[in-house]
């Protein structure tokens, strides 16, 4: 098949609401023609109609044949007329539209199928966030970052300070990670003033979204309308939009104050709590973990950027009213300053503290190498792999070990491989049919198996059927002697 009718025939692919009207446009050209036969067959035309009948039955003379003839002229115009419509939006398309003309097929169609993907809530900050939401915009439009803003160092703890505003940088982040712009408007928010200036160590980024906020009156607002701007595939929410700080008690009883002071004091720490310690969330929020398909917690700074969005409580209560599985993302490295010395259980047993055992679903931990150059630099950093003591893990939560390193930085998880293995758990947890065909990634759809399919689709089927008989059987009969009683 020809490229060019592959690009025409896309045109007719589910979800692209294109068919409808092709639909729409054959029942108009058939109406049309129904009300020219009747003005054709009234006298002043009918000498007209009844010769070129004449005509088309003598020059064929099979009534058959006449029927195809006639069936050709139908075709040929509701070709034409489609053939016009497509050429009219072109002109259009391409008046308003920076996209080549062949591209505005594949752009509709890829915007369509993101439109249907899961919805993903992905909770944390930092750059481990940023990792996460990257690969995730290339299969769906859907997820949502719930980000931490108790950020109190750094360029957005000087605004917080100065201008009174919630701290914008992990926000940013996020909105960067999911923004479907030309590359030059990411390096823009993401441009810092130099040292010798006036804004020196401001971000770009940071100043603009502070800027509206302080002309919208709204920090949430500002972060909406900052969406907006950047195209962003999904939503970016905060935590809260209360002024709140993060502190910390280590194992020798000192209290940290502040998320900066947190994530550099080199101490095993005990606990988290906020300061005002009744601290709300957003309905925004509330309703995405909700109605969520999936609920990913991390990958990033296991107190400062993950678990400080646990301590609100109306977070946490939410996750766990949450049908939707839950994973939790371990760290490939130790942070230094924040988890020196942590292995796999001791990310755990912080997660614990928050999250009981039996409400969390999979665990995600990284089995892949750091390359020679890799393990150089998490040397001179001062980082160490995250390893495993072997600890039993609750027979409920499944762990999936796999290569998630990025080859760029070996202390980062690499979005591609993170979104890859996060789409599979979906596909695995919620097997449908519609899903699958969002999954528009060709990488991804190379080891999908549509028998295993169909399987994980008659168990969950089977499996929702018995425990409706089972609710049946346990719920009191209408009438019974114990429900007249009461």
């Amino acid at each position: 098949m020809s490229q060019p009718f592959k690009q025409y025939l896309r045109w007719l692919y589910p979800g692209m609401r294109v068919k409808r009207w092709l639909f729409l446009v054959i029942v108009g050209v058939f109406l049309i023609s129904l009300g020219v036969s009747l003005i054709v067959s009234t006298p002043y035309f009918r000498s007209i109609y009844v010769l070129w009948r004449n005509f088309v039955f003598g020059f064929l003379n099979r009534y058959w044949l006449a029927i195809v003839f006639g069936l050709a002229w139908l075709v040929g115009g509701v070709a034409l007329v489609v053939y016009g419509l497509q050429k009219m939006n072109r002109s259009v398309i391409t008046a308003i539209s920076s996209l080549p003309e062949k591209e505005v097929v594949n752009e509709v169609f890829r915007k369509r199928q993101l439109e249907k993907g899961p919805s993903i809530v992905a909770i944390g900050g930092g750059h481990g966030l940023y990792s996460l939401l990257h690969g995730l915009k290339d299969y769906t439009s859907n997820a949502t970052a719930v980000v931490t803003v108790f950020d109190d160092g750094g360029s957005s703890g000087r605004l917080r300070e100065e201008m009174g505003v919630l701290p914008p940088g992990d926000i940013r982040n996020c909105l960067i990670a999911l923004a479907d712009v030309e590359p030059l408007m990411s390096e823009l928010f993401q441009y810092r003033f130099g040292e010798d200036t006036g804004l020196g160590g401001h971000n770009f980024g940071n100043l603009f979204i502070t800027a509206l906020a302080q002309i919208t009156g709204d920090f949430q607002k500002a972060v909406f309308e900052s969406s907006k701007i950047l195209a962003v595939r999904g939503k970016v929410l905060p935590t809260t939009v209360q002024n709140v700080f993060l502190r910390a008690e280590c194992e020798d009883g000192s209290i940290i104050l502040g998320e900066s002071q947190v994530g550099t004091c080199g101490k095993k720490i005990k606990r988290i709590f906020l300061e005002p310690s009744v601290v709300h969330t957003t309905p925004e929020v509330v309703k995405a973990i909700e109605e969520a398909d999936l609920i990913v917690l991390g990958p990033g700074s296991l107190y400062t950027s993950v678990l400080c969005n646990l301590a609100v409580e109306e977070v946490r209560e939410a996750i766990l009213r949450s049908p939707a599985p839950l994973v939790f993302v371990c760290n490939i490295t130790t942070q230094p300053g924040e988890t020196d010395g942590y292995d796999f259980s001791d990310h755990l047993q912080a997660v614990f503290q928050f999250i009981p055992p039996q409400r969390l679903n999979y665990i995600m931990v990284n089995n892949g190498i750091p390359s020679e150059a890799g393990e150089e630099e998490l040397s001179l950093s001062g980082a160490e792999m995250v390893r495993g003591n072997g600890e039993e893990i609750p027979s409920s939560v499944k762990v999936i070990k796999a290569d998630l390193i990025s080859y760029h930085h070996p202390s980062r998880h690499d979005s591609q491989k993170l979104a890859q293995v996060l789409m599979s758990i979906l596909l695995e947890e919620k097997p449908s049919w519609a899903f699958y065909l969002t999954l528009h990634n060709d990488e991804i759809l190379k080891g999908l198996n549509p028998v295993h399919l169909v399987n994980q689709w008659r168990l969950r089927a089977r499996e929702n059927g018995e425990n409706k008989k089972k609710e049946e059987k346990s719920a009191p009969l209408y009438g019974s002697k114990a429900s007249r009683r009461k």
